[in-house]
């Protein structure tokens, strides 16, 4: 199916603000800290509340769709057994190594946000599979590196409000002059860009949560507004006369989640740079986060008929 001047929502400027080039937030998020230190912790916060936990909570829209119930009561086993098997090893290991399950879920990160990133760009239309390897060999390089030697180029790197002006300038361009007839042409590029430059930010900041936000903000933004644009085609579809009751129950059940974790996350982090260890409180989110990796490799497999009608169909106008 060729999808070079289709969209995801109802705008191209929306698709490459939101999905295909969405750098606004590094932007934003390094200026931010940049210019108000003393805030960085409320700026981390806001960015897990609104970003991380409300793109883990989404994964959950599935499973509200009936038309989706006999395909997960076929599925139950894999879909549910196999993830409480998995919560109990977790649980066990947490008690004895609370790294080595840390270490599990950034690698599982990894590979999920990565494979969304080659999935993105299938949705250009002029795929081709050296974006594929340019992706996981950038992401692969800047992951490993980037744990064993986080912020390994920062004294290469000046995060200056002129630098980020410049960048800022040139972003708000290509959306302003972004049109029909060069959409194709933008998403052949920059959902590209987007990919290879998600885990980068290990190379430049020496703090792993702050660099991982930086970076996979991006990734957030993206999955929202996939998982919100198909909830809500569906719906239309539908002619639904209550349709802003279906959002708002969406948009609430989302938030009430994403307040949850979120609270969990921040009262489970070590107290201070000394103290290191984290609460098993912290272990929540994470086992939470762990089954999105999981249900993922599920919900997205449009070889399977049943994905490809109530998700594929609805993914691309």
């Amino acid at each position: 199916m060729n999808t070079a001047n289709k969209r995801i929502t109802k705008s191209y400027k929306l698709d490459l603000l939101l999905v295909y080039f969405p750098i606004w937030f590094p932007i934003t998020y390094i200026f931010g800290i940049s210019n108000f230190p003393t805030y960085s912790q409320l700026f981390f916060l806001t960015a897990i509340f609104l970003f991380a936990e409300t793109h883990f909570a989404s994964t959950w829209l599935f499973f509200f769709d009936k038309s989706n119930y006999k395909w997960i009561k076929k599925n139950f086993f894999k879909l549910v057994i196999i993830p409480i098997y998995f919560l109990i090893i977790f649980v066990a290991v947490w008690f004895f190594s609370p790294s080595f399950v840390l270490i599990l879920h950034y690698l599982a990160s990894g590979y999920h946000v990565t494979r969304q990133s080659v999935g993105i760009t299938k949705l250009s239309g002029t795929y081709s599979k050296i974006d594929t390897f340019l992706i996981y060999i950038f992401s692969s390089i800047c992951l490993i590196i980037g744990l064993a030697k986080p912020g390994i180029l920062n004294i290469y790197f000046n995060a200056n409000n002129n630098f980020l002006a410049v960048l800022a300038l040139l972003y708000f361009l290509i959306i302003l002059f972004s049109t029909k007839k060069n959409f194709a042409l933008l998403k052949r590029f920059l959902p590209l860009l987007t990919g290879i430059s998600i885990y980068l930010p290990l190379l430049f900041f020496d703090n792993l949560a702050i660099a991982t936000i930086i970076g996979v903000g991006m990734h957030w933004c993206q999955y929202l507004t996939i998982m919100f644009a198909i909830n809500i085609k569906k719906r239309i579809e539908k002619n639904s006369n209550n349709f802003l009751v279906f959002l708002k129950k969406r948009i609430l059940f989302v938030l009430t989640y994403s307040l949850i974790m979120s609270s969990l996350t921040f009262l489970g982090m070590p107290v201070n740079q000394v103290n290191k260890n984290y609460s098993v409180l912290y272990l929540i989110p994470i086992i939470f986060q762990l089954f999105h990796f999981y249900i993922d490799g599920f919900i997205w497999k449009f070889s399977d008929k049943h994905i490809r009608k109530s998700v594929g169909s609805y993914l691309i106008t």
